[in-house]
């Protein structure tokens, strides 16, 4: 049997989980590290949250976001999608402190409603966040200082675990923080961080009013030409879902991404945005892919056990992999934080592999409900 089929697919494997990021840090090297200077006037900032069935935490959140460190303005809106419970009552209860209630009759998703949020605002910078997110005190400061470079159009934050213990998603942001910090250098930061993100009122540009999310409104700021940075001391915090949860929550983020991903490229090839359509290619839809990769590598490399030692060293490796990654379910997730990894990576790429099958099988998930009470969580 011939190898090539092997090594395409475990590079393809590596390509978007190794190879990306080390020509990234390598690039990195000669470009200048990012300053912004505080501008003399702070512009006036909309914080728009879609929420539904948010009583519980959204007076938290509210009040959080009333404390803020900032010395300009900051309008508040709150659009309940159809909740059911006392969201609206505790909102309406900020009322005298400016803040902004708009409810939908009917379930509409979060992209609607952001869409409808936006038309009643009126700041020159959208701030995004989650009714069950914390913003450390100068974290609108943050997201709006980048800014005073003009051709900045998207900011996008540091979300934090507030779980004592380790969760996949935790684990996983880890590692994607450092990507992000590699691709700020460049302003290519890919996507943005449902919870803390901001936006220039003139760089938001959804494909349709149906899909006005964190990852698509990001990158289509950078197809209109404006670059997209990291701020990681814009830090919001907020618990994250349990292993079951946070594997219902890809399925559905990658049921809706998988659609925007294709539709960005070609917005990316058109715009002659190339470097960006292959960032898309590589960061997103071949790591969505990459869990297929690394089980066809594994297959090949047992079929060629006969062609040499590299390939019996690497078809051990890959099962020592996917012994591990048994074990982390076993065990409930209880190994030791390192040995994981191989456990969260499958929980993740299974998910995605679902909601990829969802998205060929026209069933993606749009809408949402909260983690206290569903699978999905009000953020991505």
């Amino acid at each position: 049997m011939s190898p090539v089929p092997f090594w395409t697919i475990l590079g393809l494997f590596l390509l978007s989980w190794l190879l990306y990021p080390l020509l990234l840090a390598l690039l990195s090297l000669f470009r200048r590290k990012q300053s912004w200077v505080e501008p003399k006037e702070w512009p006036k900032v909309s914080v728009l949250v879609a929420a539904r069935n948010e009583e519980t935490v959204i007076s938290a959140r509210i009040r959080n976001l009333l404390e803020q460190d900032y010395t300009g303005e900051i309008e508040i809106l709150i659009g309940s999608d159809c909740s059911d419970d006392g969201t609206d009552e505790v909102v309406r209860s900020f009322a005298d402190d400016g803040v902004i209630l708009f409810r939908s009759p009917e379930r509409r998703g979060k992209p609607l409603m952001i869409s409808d949020l936006l038309a009643l605002s009126s700041g020159q910078i959208l701030i995004f966040t989650d009714a069950d997110t914390v913003f450390a005190p100068d974290t609108v400061r943050k997201l709006v200082l980048p800014y005073s470079d003009p051709a900045v159009g998207c900011v996008d934050g540091s979300r934090r675990n507030s779980l004592d213990g380790p969760t996949c998603e935790s684990v996983y942001w880890r590692y994607e923080r450092a990507v992000k910090r590699l691709c700020s250098r460049f302003g290519a930061v890919l996507g943005a961080t449902g919870a803390v993100f901001s936006l220039r009122r003139d760089a938001f540009l959804p494909l349709t009013p149906r899909r006005a999310d964190d990852f698509e409104l990001a990158v289509m700021a950078r197809v209109l030409g404006y670059s997209c940075v990291f701020s990681e001391k814009a830090v919001a915090v907020e618990p994250s879902p349990d292993d079951d949860r946070q594997y219902s929550r890809m399925v559905r983020i990658v049921s809706w991404m998988m659609v925007s991903c294709l539709l960005l490229m070609g917005r990316a090839l058109r715009a002659g945005r190339f470097g960006l359509f292959t960032q898309l290619l590589v960061h997103k839809l071949l790591r969505w892919f990459s869990g297929l990769f690394l089980l066809s590598a594994t297959v090949l490399a047992g079929m060629l056990l006969a062609s040499g030692t590299v390939y019996v060293s690497a078809f051990v490796m890959l099962c020592l992999f996917h012994v591990l990654a048994a074990a982390g379910k076993l065990t409930g997730g209880r190994l030791p934080s390192k040995l994981l990894f191989p456990y969260y990576f499958w929980l993740m790429n299974l998910a995605s592999l679902e909601g990829i099958f969802r998205t060929v099988s026209g069933r993606p998930v749009e809408t949402w409900d909260s983690d206290r009470t569903d699978e999905g969580g009000s953020g991505s």
